[in-house]
Order: structure tokens, then sequence, then C-alpha cells
């Protein structure tokens, strides 16, 4: 591993902390001089240490450091003097992108696209994000270079993924280009993914996801007109009276589209607090649409839909169309939901990976509802990823955030880093070779 003087050199570096042969947390940084740029800043979902466990409040970030939570990035955390120049640029605002932003210093800089940065705002008002929006996240518009630092500037390019803002974000150096893809789709809908390559042109170094890019997927390349084509026909068709559901906060897509399909079903929709937020905030709001009616803050702020208790549900459940997320699952117990279907939306627990899935299994089994998995990936296929990788014409491409990220080939090198290495930019496009595909 280089030592700390061999940034005094001014040759771009390249460190990934995570993402590599997963599907969750995605960090990597940039290097030039003292100046930092780092990419994404998620949480990895598969830490079971945390179940159950209370964090103590005086040691957060060196404990969460030991448990391998945390990367071992010096001068970045609250807990750090900080040195040096660092900006944290966001994709999107997935949890394993963003999910540990509240541990970064005040004094750093995040910057993501004015979609994202909107969005932030109002996961911040429900208690979700705890990052002072004003004062520390900054909005970047599409298309515009933006210098973070005296030698670092990145661009932002609209993307498709299932969050709104979702962006690709060109880096450059005085050495060296790099576009990192983020999270990407290419439904039949599309022109703002499939057209990456035009604007973004053909870099250095590419640095792109591979989730769907596992052995029993490299052959398909499935083609979805829109999340709304592929799902209100198929929530149509559950043929329990009942459904109760879950979502995701940061598809704010998939809430019209389950406020569409509970309109042509003839169901009154109810939402958490939060989330009917969220639907008040977008102007998404219907005559058919309620609220569960709480004391909490949240509740107070929401004018624009009606509330509903817990009693009225009771009353005529077989009307309802139910939101649960999973930390809300008690409510279930005082609720006839015996006989409904539960529809797995893409909600928190995201998938399998996460050690809560198990969890809301036993939930369901235990309430006597039936269970569907009812979603839309955010992510392009193998084949989708592949035509990606070859349009971008890269010198060398990384590929990451998959499993078996191995399976990608780039169109000239490829290149497979490891956690915690120090890799030179001019090292990468020297040394690697044919035999690295």
């Amino acid at each position: 591993m280089m030592e700390q003087n061999d940034f005094k050199n001014g040759q771009t570096t390249i460190q990934f902390y995570a993402g590599l042969k997963t599907i969750g947390g995605t960090i990597f940084e940039i290097t030039y001089k003292n100046e930092r740029l780092i990419a994404d800043f998620g949480i990895v979902f598969q830490n079971n240490l945390l179940k159950g466990v209370q964090l103590r409040p005086q040691h957060v970030i060196s404990d969460l450091k030991q448990l391998g939570v945390l990367p071992s990035i010096p001068n970045l955390f609250r807990s750090d003097e900080l040195t040096g120049d660092t900006t944290i640029a966001i994709s999107h605002l997935h949890l394993d992108h963003i999910g540990l932003l509240q541990y970064v210093h005040p004094d750093i800089p995040i910057i993501m696209s004015e979609e994202s940065k909107a969005l932030y705002g109002h996961l911040h008002a429900i208690g979700e994000e705890s990052v002072d929006v004003d004062r520390q996240v900054k909005s970047v518009p599409f298309h515009q270079p933006i210098q973070v630092s005296a030698h670092i500037q990145v661009e932002f390019f609209p993307v498709n993924h299932d969050a709104p803002g979702t962006s690709a974000i060109r880096i450059t150096t005085p050495d060296t280009t790099i576009v990192y893809t983020g999270d990407v789709r290419l439904h039949g809908d599309d022109v703002e993914t499939a057209n990456l390559p035009n604007v973004a042109g053909s870099p250095d170094i590419l640095i792109i996801e591979t989730t769907n890019v596992q052995a029993d997927f490299l052959d398909k390349n499935p083609v979805i007109q829109s999340e709304a084509d592929e799902l209100i026909p198929a929530l149509l068709k559950i043929d329990s009276t009942s459904i109760v559901f879950n979502i995701y906060h940061r598809n704010v897509r998939r809430l019209e589209i389950l406020i569409e399909a509970a309109r042509q079903k003839g169901k009154i929709i109810v939402f958490e607090p939060e989330t009917a937020y969220l639907v008040q905030a977008y102007n998404m709001e219907a005559s058919h649409v309620r609220y569960l009616l709480d004391d909490s803050n949240v509740s107070n702020q929401i004018h624009a839909i009606e509330p509903i208790t817990v009693e009225e549900l009771n009353s005529d459940f077989s009307q309802v169309w139910l939101q649960s997320s999973y930390h809300q699952m008690m409510t279930l117990l005082d609720l006839p939901v015996k006989g409904a279907t539960y529809v797995h939306s893409n909600g928190v627990p995201l998938g399998s990976f996460d050690p809560m899935y198990e969890g809301l299994l036993e939930w369901v089994d235990k309430l006597g509802m039936g269970f569907v998995v009812l979603g839309v990936s955010g992510h392009a296929s193998a084949a989708q990823i592949k035509w990606l990788a070859d349009a971008m014409q890269a010198k060398v491409t990384i590929p990451l955030h998959g499993f078996t990220p191995e399976l990608l080939q780039g169109p000239n090198q490829t290149f497979l880093p490891q956690t915690g290495v120090i890799y030179p930019i001019s090292t990468l496009l020297k040394e690697i070779g044919p035999s690295s595909k």
C-alpha cells in the first residue's frame, strides 16, 4: 500500500472502501494531492452484529469502525479534526449509497442533484435523515461542471433509477477522467441512461454497477415500458379483499402507482403519516387517500389528506389497502388482517440480504397473511449493463455493486479492485493489459 507521502506528487489515486462483491454499501475515494472526492457513502446491510445491540453514544464512531460498519477513512467523521479538502458526492438517496452520512463531520460539504436535495429535505422533515440540509447539503444542476476543489471537478448527469434525482457523476482531475454510473436501469421509456455515453464521453475509467450481472441473468434483457405498466395490472389481479403493503420512501413514483391502482380497484388507501407527508409534498393527494392518525409531529404537518383511526379501519377493513412498514408491524395486531395479502413492494427490508427479511416473513406467517413480492428492479439487466459498458468505451472498466462483478467484461481493459488498496490511476492505465479481462 502507498505511504501518505505518495500523495504529494499530484497523481490521482482511487481507493474503494465498500461496494465490492456485494450489492450493499458503495464508497470510493478519488484523491489528488490533499484534495479528496468521496463518491457515495452507503451502509452495508449484511452486518448482523448490530441487531438488538444499543450503541454507546460516546463511542459511536470508534465502535462502528471496529465492527466494520464505518470505513477507516481519516479526517472525515464527526470526531475527527479536519485536514485537507474533502467533498462527498452522492449519486442517489438509497440507503446503500447514503446510509452513513449521519456520521460525517458537519463541515464537509455533501453535493447531490437538485431533485435529490429536495427529496432529502422531505426525508429530513419526517425524521429519516439527520444531516442539516441547509448547512451541509448542496445541490448541483445537471450538465454543469462544478469545481469542488482546486484540482477536482465534477459534473452530474441524469440517469434512470427508482429514486428522484439519480445521477451518474463524471470526475475530472488534471490527469484523468472517471465516470461513475451510480445505479441505473434502461426501461423502454428511458432516454437519460441511454444517452449517458453521448453526454459523458469516453472516460479513462468507468465505474459501473453490476447488480443484475449474475449467472442466472446473463442473457436476459427485459424491456419494461414503465413501473406503472408493470405493477398496476399485477396489483389489480390480487384476489384477496385487503392488501397490506410496504414501500420504499425514496421511490416516490411507487406511491403514485399504488394510489392509482387503489383508485381503479375502488379501495381506500391508507398511508403511515411519514409516507402521507411525502404524498402531500409531491401533490399526489386524492379523495380515496387517507393517513393513519397518530400523535406524531408529522401528523400535525399533514393538511391536504384526511386522517383515519385504527377503530375506523376495523369497522370495514375489506375496503382498505393499508401501508405497514416493518417497524410498524405491531399495529397489525389490532386489525383483522388474517386472509389479507402482504405486498412486499421494494420496501425495507430491501431483500433477503437484509437481516430483517426473515423477521418480516415470520410476521406475515404469524398474522395469517399471504405474501407477494411485487416490485420492479431499479437496475438494468446484465445485457443492458454490458451494452452500457461497451458504449462508454472506457480505457479501463471497473465493475462493482454486485455479487459477481467479474462476469462483466469491459470493451477494453477490466479491473477488479480490492477494498482498502490505493491505486494510482496512471498505474491502472499503464499496467493493466489484456490478461485482466
